[in-house]
């Protein structure tokens, strides 16, 4: 069944295609392309349904004219659908990530260190205003042959956000029940200092928490303490407590920290009010700063063109229920 299928789609003429995104159905033979090199067939309503099948070796999945075929890589790589993913839209403003995340990209490029998320139901486009639509009137740009490893990795940082607080090492390898160091914080002159070595005693997972020598660091990637200050550490403008220096929206200076970029960035999703505003983040006598200010009127903030504008960004969607940036959440 499956051989006979792949030899119509071969068989089929060649003309010339346009390249689109996964998951559109096309009417011509009723398939779409399920990632760039696998076909589904789509059912009565027009939407995809049953199981994938993979083109031969060396041939791509194309969507065009004459319907969807399996056509030779060499020829038709350019052409083959489902290579939008993790592409900056043509606005410079997200690109998506998975079927139903997204990064911002911030007027340029290439996708930033940020993670959105579409509410239930919701998949990501490219090609929609509101980042998010809602499925299955509006197709997923990513393929969800690849959303396998989008989940794996939301699980781990699910567990990573839940783990007990690091104050208590025994508590902390109880829940982490790996052998092993980990770091306890990431604040420079503190936690980024310390880490916890977890261990098996007697069939109970119990931990130490130890703080490196002098003035070394510990780095969560060698796994040992270091001279060089690691990546994740970082100094916030003011330690008097541990609440004035949280990297977070209501904190500049700490949110700027995170960042490590003199820029403007955007404040968070609400059209009401977060989406007016944004920060300016600067570095004054080797120290990272941060302004919070508020476009004028009824002006909302561009992170795109970083201008504030008239027109409400996608990004204050209400298909939008989360986004972070840096690892710091948007309100």
């Amino acid at each position: 069944m499956s051989i006979h299928f792949l030899h119509l789609l071969l068989l089929a003429g060649l003309v010339a295609v346009a390249k689109s995104t996964c998951n559109v159905c096309n009417t011509v033979n009723n398939l779409t392309c399920y990632s760039t090199t696998q076909v589904q067939a789509c059912d009565a309503n027009n939407l995809p349904t049953g199981d994938a099948y993979d083109c031969p070796t060396g041939y791509v999945c194309v969507s065009g004219t004459s319907g969807v075929l399996c056509e030779p890589e060499a020829t038709a790589s350019s052409t083959a659908d489902c290579q939008d993913c993790n592409t900056c839209d043509s606005t410079l403003t997200f690109a998506c990530t998975s079927t139903n995340t997204f990064a911002l990209c911030l007027g340029t490029s290439t996708p930033q260190a940020s993670v959105g998320t579409c509410a239930d139901g919701y998949v990501c486009n490219i090609n929609d205003s509101q980042i998010c639509g809602l499925s299955p009137n509006v197709s997923a740009t990513c393929s969800y042959a690849d959303d396998s490893t989008t989940t794996t990795t939301t699980a781990a940082t699910t567990t990573t956000t839940s783990t007990p607080s690091t104050s208590n090492a025994a508590t902390y390898c109880a829940a982490v029940q790996q052998t092993g160091r980990f770091k306890v914080g990431d604040y420079t002159a503190s936690t980024c200092r310390q880490y916890i070595d977890c261990f098996l005693l007697n069939g109970v997972w119990t931990g130490h928490k130890y703080t490196c020598p002098g003035q070394l660091y510990f780095s969560p990637t060698a796994n040992l303490c270091v001279s060089s200050l690691p990546s994740n550490c970082y100094t916030p403008s003011s330690t008097t407590t541990t609440t004035t220096a949280t990297p977070t929206v209501s904190n500049p200076s700490a949110y700027c920290a995170m960042m490590q970029t003199q820029d403007y960035f955007p404040v968070g999703t609400n059209p009401s009010s977060t989406c007016r505003q944004y920060i300016y983040c600067f570095l004054l006598n080797g120290s990272w700063l941060g302004h919070r200010y508020t476009c004028p009127g009824s002006l909302y903030w561009n992170s795109s063109s970083k201008t504030c504008v008239s027109t409400l960004p996608s990004t204050c969607s209400a298909s939008v229920t989360s986004l972070s940036l840096n690892g710091v959440d948007l309100d």
